[in-house]
């Protein structure tokens, strides 16, 4: 029995696979996260299939972290910068970049910090709190006497910076952990911070010695940074519109198939071989005509008389008319009808037929008012 799959913008995607990708992309509803997964594994399998027309060979590289790509997207980030450009930003649009933000652009704040650490004795809660207390208390002396700050953190500090009176120097983002950091910013230049700030390595008394805010970069300087930005920002609203475009052409000319693994599949599947039967019919229409089931030739006779066309005239529009505008969820329809049909011919035309021409229902009117 072939897997289950399910049609995403003419790309036939295997229900195990889309199950995979659903847990990437967060959505108010699980159709609508089901549409989101659909459409990247659809935008994978295009930009796969344009690397093999265009004979790309890429290979994998690694990032900053040592993660390696795979070989598909190796290729897809080859398809794309042979196939996606942008214009470099104007001259006029970096300059309005820089002038619409006044407070932007600055060079990064200079602090001068001094601090005294009181690790815990272990790893217990009880010892965390007490060295907390610990810092308190020293908190609470050096309030009565800011003064005696070094004497303290060279006797009472647990870091290397105890020998120099607890300064930590000049320092940058980065320079220090994330809390130190933000305490700092917070404190009033000369002051001693009231409560201790926690790390992994224990509390921290901490005192702000300087600051030297960061001024605003001149143009000149910050002008290559933001082109650069202004340049990414186009080229990936290019490589958007580029990706929608072969979507748009995939919707059009189903027949790409991913497999289970999400590699491009050279194989056919149900989509390409529903479309190739539906090719067959439109080669040969009485035949088709003549695989009908007598429910679907039925109901077809009735569109034709209603059209007063010939049946035949009417299949072959039918037909067209589902390979140029079935959608997504027809398609999955399609595909699940043929999975295991003994028939393929007669039950492709059957499910076209229910649903181009759906059934005509009689309205009966419960009350029929008089004339007059």
């Amino acid at each position: 029995m072939s897997p289950q799959a399910a049609v995403f913008f003419g790309v036939e995607v295997p229900e195990s696979l889309l199950a995979t990708e659903l847990q990437h992309h967060r959505a108010p509803t699980l159709s609508q996260a089901r549409a989101l997964a659909g459409r990247a594994l659809a935008a994978k399998a295009v930009l796969l299939a344009r690397g093999r027309e265009l004979d790309l060979v890429a290979e994998p590289e690694r990032n900053s972290e040592g993660q390696e790509e795979t070989p598909e997207e190796a290729l897809i980030r080859a398809v794309l910068n042979e196939e996606v450009d942008a214009d470099p930003a104007a001259d006029e649009a970096v300059r309005a970049v820089y002038d619409g933000n006044p407070e932007g652009f600055r060079s990064p704040p200079l602090l001068e910090a001094s601090h005294i650490l009181v690790p815990p004795a272990d790893a217990s809660e009880e010892a965390y709190r007490a060295a907390r207390e610990k810092a308190r208390a020293l908190i609470a002396d050096l309030q009565a006497n800011p003064s005696g700050f070094a004497r303290m953190a060279a006797s009472r500090s647990a870091c290397p910076s105890a020998s120099e009176g607890g300064s930590l120097g000049q320092l940058r983002p980065g320079d220090v952990l994330p809390p130190i950091w933000t305490a700092l910013t917070n404190m009033e230049e000369g002051t001693i911070r009231a409560e201790p700030v926690a790390t992994e390595h224990g509390w921290h008394v901490l005192r702000l010695d300087h600051r030297s805010d960061g001024e605003r970069l001149p143009f000149d300087y910050v002008r290559p940074h933001i082109a650069l930005q202004l340049e990414a920002r186009a080229w990936t609203k290019s490589a958007a519109l580029y990706v929608d475009r072969l979507l748009a052409e995939s919707a059009a000319n189903p027949g790409l198939c991913l497999s289970d693994n999400g590699r491009l599949d050279d194989r056919n599947g149900i989509v390409a071989r529903a479309d190739g039967l539906l090719g067959k019919a439109l080669s040969d229409v009485q035949m088709a005509y003549g695989a009908l089931s007598e429910a679907a030739r039925g109901r077809l006779d009735a569109a034709a008389s209603r059209e007063n066309a010939a049946p035949t005239e009417c299949l072959s529009r039918v037909i067209g008319t589902f390979l140029s505008k079935a959608n997504d969820e027809a398609w999955t329809q399609l595909i699940s009808r043929l999975r295991d049909s003994q028939a393929p011919f007669s039950d492709c035309l059957d499910l076209i037929i229910s649903h181009q021409l759906p059934s005509q229902h009689a309205t009966h009117t419960l009350i029929r008012i008089r004339n007059g």
